[in-house]
């Protein structure tokens, strides 16, 4: 090798250096084409922190919401396309500068307040422009200070297109559609459900699916679509919904579950995790500036002894085998298993963030299907249970109001009722004795007697305009109504030999009854005092005993209405005067 070829090669290493020499200092120590990122204090400038490349990190790690400002560094050396504006997740931050540095290196800056973001239709996150001409830029620095979420950091990018706020977007606004809709159906449900059953649990699953509803118009830009509101409103928001949505579900779960299946300590410890919840999702909104860097993880660790109270919950009531915790189950299962992956890795993990909303949308929107197929399914239960409670309550009251022996109504519960009957229209009573019982009794027997009772009870034959009582041993009471009222009592009456000597065998003799009637028109007096009537058909029985038994001595009460009659036509002559 002569001479020649080193002072070629020399002059070679010459112009390299020279040209590596020119280029802006910007530039040196960054990859081409990486996002790197690198905290500071609140009064650093880019500049400062950029001639120290050690503070800088590139690639997707050790991320940071520590520091007080935040550089994130696009180089566009070797950029596919040209870039229109920085975009990222919406979460809250005091303020952001966008810089341009152009190859030249001039730069062009513009700052950003947090509601002049432009929110993107149909995802959650927002926007702003790039300022400058970023078609020959070097790089992009976006300074952020103070943020609140490292979410904000981790998904920062440049978009080459503006947002779709003003175009249609069918797809995305089709799927809200349907997740909305099938919201809204279980609410609907929920509150007619309400309407027919009292029960507490129907209201808070009603509040529950209210703000599942809320977080999900919210995390799709469906609100903003519609109402145009910033992210300074719309980031809190996200999160109050979203925990007063799971306070609302634990509440529900406590009243859903049915009784027997959980301890008065299980159903407090679900629904302690309803304030705690809210508490800290407030406290996760307003954390002061000394607490801003770690709010997030206490934020997304406080969900883990939810998580852990609901599965505890969960398994003792499938233990002591509560179909309502089976629905449970499996309308909770999605939403636990996106919310155990945005736990450990928003609390733990520094390399990345997860929000997963559309998972979790559609997560949200299983649960409320299922939890509505559940409450519609314990709904059947819990009438099928009054349904049931209610034949037996009857059947109760039937027997209590029934005479055990012959199946009538008994004596309770004719003086019970016997206003009613009257105001329907029951206004003839009879009081029927058996003629000599008694040497029945003594002759054949009790049995025998009490066939004779049963026979009798058969011939009076109740029907929708006869009552038919056992006032007590032989002595019956026939309450009626209708114009022929007096003529039904008295074949009944006339009736009983002929059955008795059918249905009992054995008999010496034939089974005749006595019976004292008294017919009430509907004015008169004394028609709701049974003490009196029965007093008065009570006298008449006797008659018939004493004029030879197997007879009916009946009378028309008219008195009391002539009277009341003469008095009303007195009162209208006096009114009239």
């Amino acid at each position: 090798m002569g001479a020649g070829f080193f002072t070629t090669l020399l002059t070679r290493l010459l112009f390299a250096v020279a040209a590596l020499l020119a280029l802006p200092a910007a530039a040196q120590g960054f990859p081409p084409g990486a996002q790197c990122h690198a905290g500071a204090r609140a009064d650093e400038t880019y500049a400062a922190v950029a001639a120290s490349p050690a503070r800088w990190t590139c690639g997707a790690r050790d991320w940071s919401i520590a520091s007080q400002r935040v550089f994130i560094r696009f180089d566009l050396r070797g950029a596919s396309a040209v870039p229109a504006r920085f975009d990222t997740r919406i979460a809250p931050f005091a303020a952001l500068r966008l810089t341009t540095i152009e190859a030249s290196g001039r730069s062009v800056s513009q700052a950003w307040p947090l509601d002049r973001l432009t929110p993107t239709a149909g995802t959650w996150r927002m926007s702003a422009p790039l300022p400058g001409d970023p078609a020959g830029a070097l790089a992009i620095v976006a300074q952020i200070d103070r943020p609140r979420f490292a979410a904000l950091l981790t998904e920062a990018r440049l978009s080459p297109a503006p947002p779709l706020n003003s175009a249609p977007w069918p797809l995305v606004e089709l799927g809200v559609a349907a997740i909305c809709g099938l919201l809204v159906g279980p609410l609907l449900f929920n509150l007619a459900f309400y309407r027919a059953m009292r029960e507490s649990f129907l209201i808070w699953q009603a509040m529950a699916v209210l703000f599942m509803l809320a977080q999900t118009a919210l995390t799709t830009g469906l609100i903003y679509r519609l109402f145009g509101w910033p992210p300074s409103v719309l980031a809190p928001l996200a999160t109050l919904t979203f925990g007063a949505a799971v306070a609302a579900a634990a509440m529900f779960s406590a009243a859903f579950i049915e009784p027997g299946r959980l301890d008065p300590v299980h159903r407090l410890a679900m629904r302690l995790t309803a304030p705690w919840v809210v508490v800290f999702s407030v406290f996760y909104v307003t954390a002061p500036e000394p607490l801003r860097a770690i709010a997030p993880r206490i934020y997304f660790g406080s969900f883990i002894p939810v998580l852990v109270v609901f599965a505890w919950i969960l398994a003792v009531a499938l233990r002591r085998r509560s179909r309502a915790a089976w629905f449970q189950l499996a309308a909770w299962a999605p939403i636990m298993m996106v919310g155990l992956s945005r736990v450990a890795v928003n609390a733990f993990s520094t390399s990345a963030t997860l929000d997963a909303f559309w998972a979790q949308n559609i997560a949200v929107t299983i649960e409320v299907l299922i939890a509505t197929f559940g409450v519609a399914d314990r709904y059947m239960a819990m009438r099928i249970e009054r349904d049931r409670a209610r034949s037996q309550v009857r059947e109760l009251a039937s027997e209590a109001e029934s005479d055990a022996l012959t199946g009538l109504t008994n004596r309770r519960a004719l003086q019970q009722r016997f206003a009613a009957l009257r105001d329907a229209g029951f206004n003839t009573m009879g009081v029927i004795d058996l003629d000599h019982f008694k040497a029945i009794n003594d002759t054949h027997g009790h049995a025998t007697g009490d066939a004779v009772l049963r026979a009798v009870a058969a011939a009076l034959a109740p029907d929708d305009d006869t009552v038919a009582v056992r006032y007590g041993g032989e002595e019956f009471i026939l309450l009626l109504r209708g114009a022929d009222a007096a003529e039904r009592a008295e074949r009944r009456r006339a009736a009983i030999p002929a059955r008795v000597a059918a249905a009992v065998e054995g008999l010496d003799r034939v089974v005749t009854a006595s019976m004292g009637l008294v017919e009430q028109a509907p004015e008169v007096a004394c028609n709701r005092d049974f003490a009196a009537l029965f007093a008065h058909c009570d006298r008449l029985l006797y008659e018939a005993k004493n004029n030879g038994r197997n007879r009916t001595m009946s009378e028309r009460l008219q008195v009391f209405a002539e009277r009341r009659s003469r008095f009303r036509r007195k009162l209208a002559s006096a009114q009239a005067a």
